[in-house]
Formats: structure tokens, C-alpha cells, sequence
């Protein structure tokens, strides 16, 4: 029987090979596949890495890695909100992909990087298999130290640049689905746009920023742009719209999450408006709430359950052969759209 656990913090003490890396002139992920014995590794870097392993008398953890290589039957999550559709989606397509035999330990960070360094020590000190992560941002070396120290990191949703082609990833092409959303709002004639961005410590919130300015830039470089920073709460989807009421209001909004898109319509609609006829909206996911019926909304759709089949399917692999190529899998999702 597959079981769920959640997890809250306490502290945990770090250790890390970044005095080898830095002798040696390699990444710690590259000094981790030689120690493991990895193939993929060129002969000139390993000849480095173990020369540097020997001056500086490095001795690996005997203890800790023969405690690694016992299975656990346990596989930790680590996600900004549990509660988010969007998230839990990707726990149920892990769930439909993983035996019945592992566990599953989840925990929330809330989008606190602080709190998120607390839960990745909890997890990584409990006896997991491998560790899921969806980073709300400034944590990449925390998650890199767990990865070399012999429990493998699967990312998914978000991908920080110094950890890419180090650890295996599952993403959306952000930039991309950003920009045929922005796009596809910018074709039906609007003069202004509002966008409600998600917090920039996100590689997501960043990637889909560089998207709708990208489309901007090459589409309607004289369009009227309003930005709101929000948090991907709906709370911020509401704040910003009482932001953008406050000033001209833009003929569209775009929101750069579907909770944040929840709480722009909701005041938009307490306010009178009718969207599709006084205000286009747009949202980066789509909406599974009963607004819809009476609202249009050009949005992009997000099979998030698939992009947990393929997590799960990364985290088997990984499992069966830890010292297997490092693979990145970015994912582009279609747009869609409702109309009253």
C-alpha cells in the first residue's frame, strides 16, 4: 500500500565536497561521478579530481554511503503548496508511477526559501530514496550538497540555471508558453496590458516574465504595459487588480499563474466588470472553478498530472542506475481558451 506522509522542520548539520571541486577546477556534481564511479566522466577530469581527492587526503563516508545504496522505499516531495491544483497533480502522476511499495514524504515551502532550507535538511536527514523538488529559489547549493552526497534530486516545475545539466529536471518551456499567451492577447487589438507576475526568486515567475516581454518586444513594442509582483496566491491576483483599478485600467490582464488569474477575476467581477466584454483576461493555467461559465479567458493548458508521470518515470530510472546520464525534459504546453 502506497503511503503519504507530510513533513515539518528541524535542524541538520551540512557537509559537502566543494574543496575537491575547487582544487580540481570541476563542478561538486562532476566530483561526485567520478567518487561514484560514473562513465560519463572524461579521463582528463577524472585524472584531476583523483589527483586532488589524494593531495587533499579526501576521504568519502564510508558509513553514509553504504547506508545510501539500502533502499527505503521512500521518496520525498518538496513543493511550494501541496494545496495548489496545479502541485497535487504532479503527486498523483508520481503516485501513478511509482510501485506501491514507496512512500511518498511531502512537505510545503510556502515560497519561503528559509523554510524550504529547513524541509530539504528534514528530508535529505530522513532515509529517502530520492528527493522531488519544485525550489522556490536560493537553495541551490543546499540541493546540489544533498544530490552529492548520494541522494539523487529530480526537479520539476523549476529549474535554477546553476543546477541545469546537473541533476535531472522535468519543466515547462516557460518562456515559451508565456509568450504565445501574451501573444495571443496581443492579437486581439488591445492598446494595454496588465501582468501579474509571480515572485522573480522562481526560475517559473522569471522564465514567464522573459516570455511576456519577449512577445511584447516583437509584437506590440507601443502597447500600453502595467506590471504587478505578486506571489502566485490568489490574494495577489486580487491585489493587483485593485492595483491596476487604481490607475488606467488595461484593456487585458494577464495573470502568470491560474491562482493568481482565481483572484484577478474574482475582484474584477466584484467590481462589475464583465470579462470577455469590458476586460480581456488571460492565465497562465487553466481554471477549474465555476467562474468560468460566465467569464472568456484565453489561458494555457497545463496537463501538470503527465509532467508527474514523467517525474516518476525519471525518479525509476534514477533508482536503477544512479550513475546514468543526467537527462532534462522540457515540456511544451498548448494554449486554450473559454468563451461565454
Amino acid at each position: 500500500m502506497q503511503r503519504s506522509f507530510y513533513v515539518t522542520t528541524r535542524g541538520r548539520r551540512n557537509t559537502t565536497i566543494k574543496d575537491v571541486a575547487r582544487h580540481a577546477g570541476v563542478s561538486t556534481a562532476t566530483v561526485s561521478r567520478v567518487l561514484n564511479g560514473s562513465p560519463s566522466v572524461k579521463n582528463e577530469l577524472v585524472e584531476r579530481v583523483r589527483l586532488s581527492v589524494a593531495q587533499l587526503g579526501y576521504h568519502p563516508n564510508a558509513a553514509a554511503r553504504t547506508l545510501k545504496t539500502k533502499k527505503a522505499n521512500a521518496i520525498g516531495i518538496l513543493v511550494p503548496d501541496i494545496s495548489n491544483p496545479y502541485f497535487m497533480q504532479i503527486i498523483k502522476g508520481i503516485e501513478d508511477v511509482m510501485s506501491l511499495d514507496f512512500s511518498l514524504l511531502m512537505a510545503s515551502s510556502d515560497e519561503d526559501s528559509k523554510k524550504e532550507t529547513k524541509l530539504l535538511n528534514v528530508l535529505s536527514e530522513d532515509r529517502i530514496d530520492c528527493l522531488v523538488v519544485a525550489t522556490a529559489g536560493g537553495n541551490d547549493e543546499v540541493i546540489r550538497a544533498i544530490d552529492e552526497k548520494g541522494t539523487p534530486v529530480v526537479l520539476v516545475d523549476r529549474l535554477p540555471d546553476s543546477l541545469a545539466n546537473e541533476m535531472d529536471s522535468v519543466v515547462e518551456d516557460n518562456v515559451w508558453s508565456a509568450y504565445e499567451l501574451v501573444q495571443s492577447m496581443i492579437k486581439l487589438g488591445i492598446k494595454s496590458l496588465g501582468i501579474i507576475h509571480g515572485p522573480m526568486s522562481a526560475s517559473t515567475a522569471f522564465q514567464r516574465a522573459s516570455g511576456c516581454m519577449s512577445a511584447i518586444r516583437h509584437h506590440a513594442p507601443e502597447l500600453v504595459v502595467r506590471q504587478y509582483y505578486g506571489d502566485f496566491t490568489l490574494e495577489s491576483g486580487e491585489r493587483a487588480v485593485e492595483h491596476f483599478l487604481q490607475g488606467d485600467v488595461p484593456a487585458a490582464i494577464v495573470a502568470m499563474n491560474n491562482l493568481m488569474a482565481i483572484g484577478a477575476i474574482s475582484t474584477l467581477m466584484r467590481r462589475g466588470f464583465v470579462i470577455g466584454k469590458d476586460i480581456m483576461l488571460g492565465s497562465y493555467g487553466a481554471i477549474e472553478n465555476h467562474l468560468l461559465f460566465d467569464s472568456s479567458l484565453r489561458y494555457v493548458e497545463q496537463d501538470s498530472r503527465t509532467l508527474g508521470k514523467l517525474v516518476g518515470n525519471v525518479v525509476q530510472r534514477r533508482l536503477e542506475d544512479r550513475n546514468a546520464e543526467v537527462v532534462s525534459h522540457v515540456v511544451k504546453q498548448q494554449l486554450g481558451a473559454t468563451f461565454k
